[in-house]
């Protein structure tokens, strides 16, 4: 039992290695990462149940990390904020509040009841928002090796 404390301790006091980061291991972690986060994100509209238009938990899971791994370059790096996490930031803010904007229509599964349906104003905001968010993860990939 008193081993593991010592080899915690030891680690624990011991000085962090100062060695030069590696220009291509930033750029193989921003890509790896933008391209685990869009896989999960595809699959989540490949692969769902038959009554669901996707995987809702494995969709949320890829656009929230999504936010993140693209900057994974610059937290090697020891940048831990950069201009893209900003822009996927106002992104997400962006397409949250064009989600915002319902109408009540008539559902398509029941006519006689109304469902919430976003506007065309708001549509045009996740569009943006979309637009936005590439523009972001593509900004920090691309500047992930500088």
């Amino acid at each position: 039992m008193i081993r593991p404390l010592v080899v915690v301790a030891v680690f624990g006091l011991a000085s962090p290695a100062h060695a030069e980061k590696s220009e291509t291991v930033s750029f193989g972690l921003a890509a790896g990462g933008t391209a685990v986060s869009s896989t999960l994100a595809v699959t989540a509209i490949l692969v769902h149940g038959e009554e669901d238009e996707y995987n809702k938990p494995l969709l949320i899971a890829g656009l929230a990390s999504a936010v993140i791994t693209p900057s994974l370059g610059h937290l090697y790096s020891e940048q831990w904020l950069t201009v893209g996490m900003g822009i996927r930031g106002a992104a997400g803010a962006l397409a949250l509040w064009g989600l915002s904007m319902t109408d009540d229509a008539p559902c398509i599964s029941d006519p006689n009841q109304n469902c919430p349906t976003t506007t065309g104003g708001g549509l045009t905001l996740v569009s943006l928002a979309a637009i936005a968010f590439i523009g972001g993860v593509a900004y920090d990939v691309r500047d992930s090796r500088e």
